[in-house]
């Protein structure tokens, strides 16, 4: 296939073209957003520019975000003569999932206090990202990174105290997801081999169904991987039978899955390469341990014997209360953000919040308790005399290249752990060095509307995992009703398809965790929107073709969610290995827990803190950086 069968010179919207691959192409960040206009018509709140969940193109850390805290660790300092005169009870750093509720934690104990948040995005939500498409005068929508409620059982009690006042009722989940529309369809998940993994071009429909055997029969796997396959998933072989329950603990928390898979089932790389499931956490088999396999339930640990170990409620169960928006926790981001600030957003429910039209320019005024200043990256935070005796913080921030100070009584670095040292000097040099450790494992969200599914419906695939290709999963959106939110009903309908990438680099497979996502993002970060398009755009025609897709005349908006600070992980010091469960590892091997201490007047909250990727995680940092500036 050529560019122009792809599409890839076909125009898809002016937003698209400036807000992406321009940028990308030329290099240029002289561009603005006021360039970029939506539509005549099909953008019902304003224009691009002024509301920016509906801005495609290079979305995520999206170009403007992150030059000028690049330039700061570079050495570049600004000019911070110009003082802004403003003074708040409390200054966040960061208008993240955790920023937000460090915010909403304090004014529940100071009611009437006056809050600013500062955040270096065009966007607040931090990961909880919205991307809004609209297709005539038909609103669709998707998450750009952090997706859902996976487990209401794991919030602490202040994270459900702040869920049950922002009106979030997990259980009522069943009402708004729709769960017979794809299987009354006849759509199953599948898996798509590509060739220059497996040899050739391959969709197989229907993973392990009827049987392992009957869908390995069908897959250009060879007859070893297919019997290793076979015996993997269809048997529950305890692989450390022998072991006691406290030795197969330490066997699996000190032992890759990678490692496990080849060593104790045996099965060959081949199979190996079939089984993996990186995307799911942006990093390979090589660095997760078998430990996590087996909270996770993966291949070749149902028939260990865990089930006399007390998981403390680790693992999510048949019970544990799950939920999702159609826009992921970005619906969480924005109540919390219209509990904030009133003005922003009509409504007061989970359900009127996905469809509300947001106001951004009530986000910042001076008659407002609490102001969300956006485009704005913090460059140095300090207490005004000695930290131990201090009354103030002073913090700088620049904004369209000036640089502002403000004074705050107290201070919430609600940003990634490693922009911390630099950007608070003051901090003992022990906890700057730990804060440092903290690496994200960069990821790629990537959302794209297409005219219909009738192709899928077709090849009878609500989506495929993809071990070996660009994206490692496409999937269609889950279909959800909510308010006045309406998912795709029918095969005729427009609707988004999700993509999910982890940028590693195999040659680097074996390296620390940390090595890995340095590389992974370098590579992110030189990748252009013209790169992403036309992965996308190869993947899809690859997939979809059988089906009657055709991409040049049935992709007509892509938003790539790039991060290249990912997910927040503990990791093992000694091994690189990623520590899921936190018990893992003891505390002196847990260098986020000294990298979160407070100090004077400033608190740290962010994912970072917990080396908890998810929103119960943030919640929870955000409550306790809040606690520790009271002196709880």
């Amino acid at each position: 296939m050529t560019d122009r069968d792809l599409g890839i010179n076909r125009p898809i919207t002016r937003r698209d073209f400036v807000g992406g691959a321009a940028v990308a192409i030329s290099g240029s960040l002289a561009w603005r957003w006021s360039e970029a206009r939506a539509p005549e018509a099909s953008y019902r709140y304003g224009q691009a520019d002024a509301y920016p969940p509906v801005r495609t193109g290079m979305r995520g850390s999206h170009e403007g975000s992150y030059e000028v805290a690049h330039q700061l660790r570079d050495g570049i300092r600004w000019d911070t003569s110009e003082q802004s005169g403003e003074h708040y009870d409390l200054i966040v750093v960061g208008g993240g999932l955790s920023g937000l509720a460090a915010a909403w934690f304090f004014r529940e104990a100071e009611p009437d206090a006056r809050i600013l948040i500062l955040d270096n995005h065009d966007d607040f939500g931090g990961h909880a990202k919205r991307n809004e498409f609209w297709h005539g005068d038909r609103m669709l929508l998707s998450h750009g990174g952090t997706e859902n409620i996976q487990d209401f059982n794991r919030y602490n009690e202040a994270g459900r105290r702040l869920m049950g006042a922002l009106g979030v009722e997990v259980k009522r989940y069943a009402e708004f997801h729709d769960n017979q529309l794809y299987k009354s369809a006849g759509l199953r998940r599948s898996v798509f081999f590509d060739r220059e993994t497996f040899g050739t071009d391959r969709l197989v429909v229907g993973e392990g169904q009827p049987s392992w055997s009957e869908f390995l029969a069908k897959t250009p796997l060879s007859d070893t991987a297919r019997e290793d396959l076979i015996r993997l998933y269809e048997s529950d072989v305890d692989y450390l039978k022998g072991f006691s329950l406290k030795d197969k603990v330490t066997y699996l928390q000190q032992t890759s899955y990678e490692e496990f898979l080849l060593k104790a089932t045996k099965i060959g790389p081949e199979a190996v390469s079939f089984v993996e499931r990186s995307t799911t956490w942006a990093i390979g088999f090589d660095m997760i341990s078998a430990w996590v396999a087996s909270g996770e339930g993966w291949p070749g640990t149902g028939g260990l014997g865990l089930g006399d170990y007390d998981w403390d409620d680790a693992v999510p169960t048949e019970d544990s209360p799950f939920f999702q928006f159609p826009d992921g926790n970005a619906s969480i981001a924005r109540l919390l953000v219209r509990s904030l600030v009133p003005k922003v957003a009509p409504g007061n429910t989970m359900e009127d919040i996905v469809a509300a039209p947001f106001d951004y320019s009530a986000l910042d005024v001076s008659d407002s308790a609490v102001r969300i200043r956006l485009d704005s990256t913090v460059v140095n935070v300090s207490h005004r005399g000695d930290p131990e005796s201090a009354d103030e913080v002073e913090v700088t921030y620049v904004r369209d290249d000036r640089a502002y100070r403000v004074s705050g009584g107290r201070c919430v670095l609600a940003c990634y752990n490693a922009a911390i040292p630099y950007i608070c000097d003051e901090l003992p040099a022990a906890q700057k060095e730990a804060l440092s450790y903290a690496v994200k494992a960069p990821l790629v969200y990537t959302n794209v509307l297409i005219r219909n599914w009738t192709a899928f419906a077709r090849l009878g695939i609500r989506g495929a995992r993809c071990p070996g290709s660009y994206f490692g999963s496409v999937n269609l959106t889950e279909p959800l009703n909510i308010g006045d939110y309406h998912y795709a009903r029918t095969p005729d309908d427009p609707i988004v398809v999700r993509l999910f990438r982890a940028p590693l680099d195999p040659q680097m497979r074996g390296r620390s965790a940390p090595d890995q996502w340095r590389a992974a993002r370098t590579e992110l970060l030189n990748t252009t929107f013209e790169t992403f398009e036309m992965k996308i755009r190869d993947q899809f025609e690859r997939i979809l073709s059988a089906g009657g897709f055709d991409p040049a005349r049935d992709i007509e908006a892509i938003t790539v969610n790039r991060w290249p600070h990912g997910y927040a992980y503990g990791h093992d010091p000694e091994t690189g290995q990623v520590a899921w469960m936190l018990d893992e590892l003891p505390p002196e091997r847990s260098p986020w827990i000294a990298a979160r201490k407070p100090f004077g007047r400033i608190a740290i909250a962010n994912s970072d803190a917990a080396a908890d990727a998810m929103t119960e995680g943030a919640f929870e940092a955000a409550h306790l950086a809040i606690e520790s500036l009271f002196g709880r």
